[in-house]
């Protein structure tokens, strides 16, 4: 009776969350999603992503409301220099900058699922609202 329900602990525990969270995309899953919402925001292209999951912690959950949950994915992109001709952006070889970027993931946002922030990364968020790591 006792490793029943040690096997049915050990099952919610462990395997249950596993399932729940299995559905949420990695860093390098949601490359797709970063580059359109990147197109859809920003007039110019960047050139590489040079690095994903910038803390090495995973991606961040941070829960608006109950209903409201926010995944946040950090990335490390160059983004080239660029001169305007006649109205047309032209890359600068060799110039540009690293860029940390945030991409937000809001499943439950009819809308807009997708955005995107240019700020250093900061875990500190809403004091009240619920705010862990997975990977």
């Amino acid at each position: 009776m006792k490793t029943k329900k040690l096997i049915l602990s050990l099952w919610i525990f462990f395997i249950l969350p596993s399932a729940v969270y299995s559905n949420i995309p990695t860093h390098s899953g949601m490359e797709k999603n970063f580059k359109e919402a990147w197109g859809k925001n920003f007039p110019v292209p960047y050139t590489k992503l040079l690095k994903r999951d910038l803390t090495g912690k995973g991606v961040l959950v941070y829960k608006k409301t109950p209903e409201r949950t926010v995944y946040i994915y950090t990335y490390l992109v160059f983004l080239p220099l660029y001169t305007e001709n006649e109205e047309v952006a032209k890359e600068i070889p060799g110039k540009g900058r690293e860029v940390k970027v945030k991409l937000f993931y809001e499943p439950s946002n009819p809308s807009e699922k997708f955005s995107i922030e240019f700020t250093e990364f900061d875990e500190q968020y809403n004091s009240k609202s619920v705010v862990r790591w997975i990977r």
